[in-house]
């Protein structure tokens, strides 16, 4: 039984690695900016009370993906989108980490795919008022889903390295029935 086990294992991935344009295991690494529109309730008392004249939004991220077949591709990762928001002294800085997991569909459109996950994260938020108040705290775990529109270039390219453009939008709960919405565009390299 193991070794029929193994043989179909075996060629799974041998007809899975052939039919994929990009092998059956590639990586995603890229970096992102967006906008976070954060839910009122789940935001620290303090962060209403710091003014801020500057904002920087940066973040990255990386995924393992899984090509079973050419139209369909699986992965998960990590991502990381910092919002940077200071005026001399005074800062709310706020960093949102999540874990994606989901899929994306190949319409047949070249390397234009539209994606599903399922997204499990928090966000950390660092708070520093005029007043010398600070407040460091982390919102509640949430299970969110993201939806994701890109165009790989690698998909239907002559090189696996050639990158991807794309964006997304994110829907994480924050706890206190409050939601922060995410929605972001990246440019990322395939290896």
């Amino acid at each position: 039984m193991k070794k029929l086990l193994c043989s179909l294992v075996l060629l799974f991935t041998i007809f899975t690695g052939l039919i994929a344009k990009e092998g059956l295991v590639s990586f995603t690494a890229g970096i992102t900016s967006g906008i976070p529109f954060y839910g009122s309730d789940s935001m620290p008392e303090l962060a209403e009370k710091v003014d801020t004249d500057y904002r920087v939004i940066i973040g990255t991220f990386a995924n393992i993906n899984l090509n079973v077949i050419k139209q369909i591709s699986f992965f998960t990762g990590a991502d990381l989108l910092a919002d940077f928001n200071w005026q001399g002294k005074q800062h709310k800085n706020h960093l949102h980490i999540d874990f994606p997991l989901g899929f994306k569909i190949y319409p047949g459109l070249g390397g234009l795919n539209i994606g599903l996950a399922y997204t499990l994260g928090f966000r950390s938020d660092f708070l520093k008022a005029a007043s010398n108040n600070k407040s460091n705290s982390i919102a509640s775990w949430g299970n969110g889903f993201k939806i994701l529109l890109e165009y790989n270039f690698a998909h239907e390219g002559k090189s696996k390295y050639l990158p991807t453009i794309g964006g997304s939008w994110n829907l994480m709960p924050r706890g206190n029935n409050s939601y922060d919405n995410i929605i972001t565009f990246y440019l990322a390299e395939n290896f």
